[in-house]
């Protein structure tokens, strides 16, 4: 099989999309290339070898040794404190520097088993490097067999990665906007300066919140909502001259906030993020 034929196929074109750099695209098209070398007894063990590499450097980008060192629950090892282990690369994959108490023992116990099937889908792809005398002449068809198997164990590692992401991420709790919402509100204010003489937040509807990501360092969380204000226009003086108003009016609300993943508590709101959506006023 051709490569530009190879690479049309659906479940390449899936793998694709888990690669980030040109070295990582580079990489597989020549293990694509190593495969479509059809006079080679050993393409389809050069490509499996090249892909087992390949998700090792793609496991490196997204869990580097210095943000997993980071990690409150980083634990050294004795011959090579340097380094990350696989395992501990896949729960920092999963829970950047969250600690262990922070999730519930269900999740806990859902990250071990993801990393589990990630290891497992490691191994099958070692069992495609071995190389015996029944295994060097394959025949086309079951060389192709092999392939999609090697891709698509590789989409089921990445998979595994992001669904335990998404499973932590769906843990924390929304009583994170108890931590935030007091200084929201005084920040908002000078959002909405231009808008009156005299800005005053009445009250604060939240109505969306989700975390959108995690590393060593923070939860990044986005929310919105709506805020109620009373705009005053002129001095208190001016009002009881009947010089100046008072109007009650809401607006889209828009902000981002970040917590420590040690202590999600600690939550604090990325005071430049603030939105408060005034195009209405303009109208």
């Amino acid at each position: 099989m051709k490569l530009k034929k190879l690479l049309s196929h659906d479940f390449i074109e899936e793998f694709s999309a888990h690669l980030s750099t040109e070295f990582e695209n580079e990489l597989f098209v020549s293990a694509l290339r190593n495969y479509c070398s059809h006079g080679n007894p050993l393409r389809f063990h050069n490509f499996a070898f090249a892909m087992r590499e390949l998700l090792r450097h793609v496991l490196d980008r997204k869990a580097p040794d210095t943000k997993v060192r980071k990690c409150i629950w980083f634990s050294p090892q004795l011959d090579n404190p340097e380094k990350a282990t696989r395992g501990q690369k896949l729960k920092y994959c999963m829970q950047g520097g969250i600690q262990d108490h922070l999730l519930s023992e269900e999740i806990r116990e859902d990250v071990k088993e993801f990393i589990s099937g990630y290891q497992d889908q490691i191994e099958a792809l070692n069992s495609y490097t071995h190389i015996g005398e029944a295994k060097l002449r394959i025949s086309p068809k079951s060389s192709y067999q092999s392939l999609k198997k090697v891709i698509v164990t590789f989409n089921n590692a990445m998979s595994i990665i992001e669904d335990g992401k998404s499973d932590v991420l769906d843990h924390i709790p929304e009583t994170l906007f108890d931590y935030v919402r007091d200084e929201l509100t005084n920040e908002i204010p000078n959002c909405l300066d231009e808008l009156s003489s005299h800005s005053v937040i009445d009250w604060v509807d939240f109505e969306g919140f989700q975390v959108v990501d995690v590393d060593e360092q923070f939860l990044y969380i986005t929310g919105d909502g709506t805020v109620h204000v009373t705009l005053q226009y002129g001095s208190s003086s001016d009002l009881k001259r009947g010089d100046g108003a008072i109007i009650n009016d809401s607006f889209p609300l828009q902000f981002d906030c970040k917590a420590r993943a040690n202590k999600p508590k600690g939550a604090f709101v990325v005071k430049e993020s603030i939105s408060v959506i005034t195009d209405s006023w303009a109208e």
